[in-house]
């Protein structure tokens, strides 16, 4: 009897633990991101499938993984949401906790639609580098970017005009410095592009008669190398540019790349757990105290106390001879 007296007195006090405990203050790993979604024409490429087997597009797969990935993050942690197309970011609010504000952070992220662009064009690199500056001169600064793209120009870049990512870097900062990572979204085969009039209502694909095959922005870097060249009227040359600009797949050498000049790492999109893996790679975390509650733990061993103070007796059968 004398036991369950005492059962009965710890599960009191483990119950007046569980009402009054206030969270209390622990030093976890956090981690402080901004999601960069690219919703330029490529990225409605069906060339991932759903858990029916289903197609569904780039944009709708780095979605749901995007989602994952927050939820995967420890409470305490931060996520803001952009987009991007042609070359400019559009920041649509800064990193918000990813417990506490999941809520808006999933609704935010389930209404990115390609028709918020703004413009047609794709400059994947010019992107880069401005979301990058954004956040170097924003109050994201601090921020790990995580930049979601298929890596497909759109026309197709001038090497000559690439921007320099060494301007964005400053003089403290170590060569084992990570400023995030680029996911790379889509395969690497090529794909049809959906085409869809002003209703959204998808109407065909682009044929190679849709869209640009070269570059004509600027100069050429070798004007020998151009066919046809004239130094005023011509300085892409006459002849008529032909190749697959219209169909689309995951330029992954060219992001690897850009993540290699950036200072970031690179993953390719294939599942959404090996996703949330990368994003909490050690280059992106952080310490930070977090207000932890214990009173669910106290209020289980309470309950525990009580099942054994009113559990059945059990009869004692007598010895046998």
């Amino acid at each position: 009897m004398m036991k369950r007296l005492y059962a009965l007195i710890a599960s009191a006090v483990l119950l007046l633990i569980a009402i009054v405990l206030p969270p209390l203050p622990f030093i976890v790993k956090s981690y402080d991101f901004v999601f960069v979604l690219d919703i330029t024409r490529s990225m409605n490429v069906q060339d991932y499938s759903d858990k029916h087997g289903g197609a569904i597009s780039r944009l709708e797969k780095a979605k749901t993984a995007m989602l994952n990935a927050a939820r995967s993050l420890p409470c305490g942690s931060k996520v803001g949401l952009a987009v991007f197309t042609e070359r400019v970011p559009a920041l649509l609010y800064s990193p918000i906790e990813v417990c506490s504000d999941y809520p808006v952070l999933e609704a935010s992220i389930q209404a990115l639609d390609w028709r918020m662009a703004w413009v047609a064009d794709s400059n994947i690199g010019q992107a880069l580098y401005n979301t990058r500056e954004l956040i170097l001169n924003n109050v994201l600064a601090g921020s790990k970017l995580v930049f979601f793209t298929d890596g497909h120009e759109a026309p197709p870049i001038n090497p000559r005009y690439a921007p320099d990512f060494g301007y964005l870097d400053t003089e403290d900062q170590k060569e084992d410095w990570k400023a995030g990572i680029i996911i790379g979204v889509g395969e690497l085969g090529l794909s049809k592009i959906p085409k869809f009039d002003e209703d959204g209502v998808q109407i065909g694909f682009y044929t190679a008669e849709d869209v640009p095959h070269a570059s004509r922005f600027g100069l050429p870097e070798d004007p020998s190398k151009v066919e046809g060249y004239i130094p005023r009227n011509g300085p892409w040359g006459t002849a008529k540019a032909v190749g697959t600009e219209h169909l689309s797949s995951l330029k992954q050498d060219y992001l690897m790349n850009l993540a290699q000049q950036n200072h970031m790492l690179y993953h390719h999109l294939e599942n959404n757990r090996d996703m949330a893996k990368a994003l909490q790679n050690t280059d992106f975390a952080y310490e930070a105290t977090q207000p932890t509650q214990f009173n669910k733990i106290a209020a289980a061993l309470a309950l525990l106390m009580l099942l054994y103070c009113y559990q059945p007796f059990r009869p004692k059968w007598p010895a046998r001879k």
